[in-house]
């Protein structure tokens, strides 16, 4: 079997890429009993809120947004354990909700 021109294989691997990208796979988690009732809760919150129902948002919606923000934003994920990894995430959040304070409180940031 001939091998494709490298322009088409790349091509090709972008479309398979971009197929993959929509296409949903299983993982399984194991989450502690709080974190599966407080993920339903907030799963029904916002489905509940929402102004267009196109869409269902479930327990499992909010999983593949909080685990799109972490692989956006990997860089802030430091630590050996679960606890530092968390910890490194919520102090990287702090300081973003801190920043808009201080630039109200000092627009020159000086």
């Amino acid at each position: 079997m001939a091998a494709e021109p490298p322009a088409k294989r790349s091509s090709s691997l972008n479309e398979a890429a971009a197929a993959a990208r929509k296409q949903l796979s299983p993982k399984y988690v194991q989450l502690r009993g709080d974190q599966q009732i407080e993920l339903d809760v907030l799963a029904r919150e916002l489905q509940a809120a929402r102004t267009r129902k196109a869409e269902r948002i479930t327990a499992n919606t909010v999983i593949r947004v909080a685990v799109d923000v972490l692989l956006k934003r990997r860089g802030v994920l430091v630590g050996d354990t679960e606890a530092e990894l968390l910890s490194s995430f919520l102090a990287y959040i702090e300081d973003l909700e801190q920043r808009p304070a201080q630039s109200k409180e000092d627009p020159t940031g000086s």
